[in-house]
């Protein structure tokens, strides 16, 4: 078989299968690329846990679980870890392994069970990392031993109450804190306290961590870490990136895991010499990032860094770049992309063509203004009215984002800072990171409104705003924003934008319902922080996210209750004061409306998020600030919306396979 086919056997050990609700999760952003790039290749993949490991005539073996995509998958190649589904399990002789990603959350040291048999993989593969370079990093302690001369927090090893007590005499009290670690921990901050010297019950807390984790480091705390960390990312000693991560808020530590922003960051000279000297005292380590603060000092040394962040600033897909060097090491050069193109698009573009075939008779280009920013481009409709494919578990509208308007109508409007408050500024950007298969208006709501019937309404059981026609678009002053009436040409070109935008909707929930029994839509939007113009609620303040379900109507009762069981479970804990609600301000606009169907398998979810939630609002009284997005916040509620979608997905998908 050409090298280019190959497949190889691929296995990946970690405690568990899933940390979510997701099947298959190893929540780690870096490993999940890697499992989704294993699997999009058409290797043969398997998972145990250290646990799982036996000896067999003397042969060493696991008992491990067989992972497939289902036939006919289509997803974005760096995230269809999500589709991946357990089919088996079954033991497998690990010399038959050629390649093993050792996550080693189930690994704490030398005592470890099994550490022998796993080492087997070696002889005869790769296993990445290596039980010597994941033991190295697992120990917290290690960084001090191996870079005395790099400068590092002040640092102590306990094993004792009384060690630990001692330490924390020779710990800086100025900054009224210090940091206790699991001294074997793996990342993503679990294991991380802080603790306030002052603390009444010290002793006793020293005590409970001690008989949780045996083995503790005890660390000066700086305070600089409220201006955040940075991470450089190493494989095979190549410095491949660094990022700056602050912290979500509310939250001091600056994982991604914790809602943390990562934000692009160009290396100093001193950075970069100091991250290189700990790269270099971790030799058997072959992928691994180093965590140090502003000031130069090392925090961590990590094996198999996150991915998530290099990707959406740079672009890099560390999984990809990993994966091709591994399989040219196995297999003398690594696949080709049109093997991959064959494995990841069993289906020419899965069938997209009949999506794409709704362009067609549009015109090709038009000159647009931007209304925020006053340019000026060049466009096709594919850009104004955008479908974007990414995960196939549902449906995404987004509807009133859009700050486009072609040009040759600019007279026919009065652009000013108003025309702003119509738009659900930013709302792409929020929403956007959820996935699905997306469909996006680029036009401004107040030149085509896609969340109103297409020859307006006259009924006493609409809301007032819904009655307008999509291009008969009133202010929250109940004032007609049009200045300039239409031709009944140009009427008729503007709603060829609204048709399209419903017709992709439409197509899509068919062909969600012809390949998977249902369909999921969630329509986005953000709105005022306070009740603006013709509503209800004017004048009131309003809870900072509202899911419309049009009392609960439009959805399975057991969709409606996993995504926002899941959003209060999500908003909780972060101490933002957020506040959720049901139906009220708005329990549903037209898409909502008129596309859920329950009955006949489709089901709809409206989500508004107040803007203040995730940015400055128009509103806000300091101009310095006004329409700024809050980078952190953005990060949090793009998180906590995420797992709600996944949650309402993930039940819909139980409830039709049962």
């Amino acid at each position: 078989m050409d090298n280019n086919e190959q497949v190889l056997t691929i296995a990946f050990e970690s405690g568990r299968l899933s940390y979510s609700s997701l099947e298959v999760d190893l929540y780690n952003t870096g490993l999940n690329q890697i499992l989704s790039a294993v699997a999009a290749r058409g290797h043969l993949l398997y998972h145990f846990s250290m646990e799982g490991l036996f000896l067999h005539e003397d042969r060493p073996h696991a008992m491990a679980s067989v992972l497939e995509l289902p036939e006919n998958w289509y997803s974005d190649p760096l995230e269809c870890y999500r589709l991946l589904k357990k089919i088996d399990e079954r033991p497998v002789d690990l010399s038959t392994i050629d390649l093993c990603f050792f996550r080693a959350d189930d690994v704490r040291n030398l005592s470890t069970p099994n550490l022998d048999l796993i080492r087997t993989i070696e002889e005869h593969g790769i296993l990445l990392e290596s039980v010597d370079a994941t033991l190295s990093t697992n120990d917290k302690y290690e960084t001090l031993v191996r870079c005395p001369d790099l400068p590092q927090p002040l640092t102590c090893a306990a094993e004792t109450l009384d060690e630990a007590m001692e330490a924390i005499n020779k710990l800086p009290r100025e900054n009224g804190f210090f940091v206790l670690k699991d001294r074997y921990g793996y990342g993503c901050g679990h294991g991380v306290h802080r603790i306030g010297f002052d603390d009444p019950e010290l002793t006793e807390v020293i005590n409970m961590y001690l008989n949780l984790y045996n083995d503790v480091i005890l660390q000066e705390f700086c305070p600089e870490i409220e201006n955040g960390d940075i991470v450089v990312t190493f494989f095979d000693g190549e410095l491949i990136g660094s990022m700056l991560r602050e912290a979500a808020a509310g939250e001091w530590k600056t994982n991604f895991s914790l809602g943390a922003n990562q934000l692009p960051h160009t290396l100093s000279p001193e950075h970069e010499e100091i991250a290189r000297a700990a790269q270099r005292a971790f030799p058997e380590t072959r992928l691994l990032s180093v965590d140090m603060l502003h000031s130069g000092k090392i925090l961590e040394v990590n094996a198999f860094p996150g991915g998530q962040g290099l990707l959406e600033l740079y672009g890099i897909s560390l999984s990809n770049m990993v994966l091709d060097r591994l399989e040219r090491e196995l297999l003398g050069k690594p696949k080709t992309p049109s093997a991959m193109v064959k494995t990841i698009t069993t289906q020419p573009d899965y069938q997209w063509d009949d999506i794409y075939d709704h362009y067609k008779g549009h015109a090709e280009e038009v000159e647009v203004i931007d209304v925020f920013s006053e340019e000026k481009y060049v466009l096709s409709t594919g850009d104004l009215i955008e479908f974007r494919p990414q995960n196939p578990d549902f449906i995404l509208s987004i509807p009133h984002s859009g700050v486009l308007i072609p040009a040759k109508y600019q007279d026919h409007f009065k652009l000013d800072a108003k025309t702003l408050l119509e738009i659900d500024l930013f709302s792409d950007i929020l929403f956007e990171a959820l996935g699905g298969l997306q469909v996006i208006s680029r036009l401004a709501p107040f030149f085509v409104d896609m969340n109103r019937r297409r020859n307006g309404a006259e009924s006493k059981k609409l809301p007032g705003h819904l009655e307008n026609p999509p291009t008969e678009y009133y202010t929250i002053k109940d004032e007609l924003i049009l200045q300039k009436g239409y031709t009944p040409s140009q009427e008729k070109s503007i709603l060829e934008y609204y048709d399209l935008y419903h017709d992709i909707l439409a197509l899509l929930i068919e062909k969600q319902k012809t390949e998977r029994g249902y369909a999921l839509l969630i329509d986005a939007h953000s709105m005022t922080s306070v009740g603006l113009g013709r509503v209800h609620d004017k004048g009131e303040e309003r809870d900072n996210i509202v899911v419309g379900t049009l009392d609960d109507t439009s959805a399975h009762p057991e969709i409606i209750q996993a995504f926002v069981n899941t959003l209060k479970q999500g908003i909780k804990p972060l101490d933002l004061e957020l506040t959720l609600a049901k139906n009220e301000p708005y329990s549903g606009g037209f898409i909502t409306r008129m596309h859920s169907d329950p009955k006949n398998d489709v089901h709809a979810i409206q989500i508004e998020i107040t803007m203040d939630t995730y940015m400055y609002e128009a509103i806000d009284t300091d101009k310095d600030k006004r329409y700024a997005l809050k980078q952190s916040r953005l990060r949090i509620a793009q998180e906590f919306l995420r797992k709600a979608t996944l949650a309402a997905s993930d039940t819909a998908r139980r409830i039709y396979s049962s």
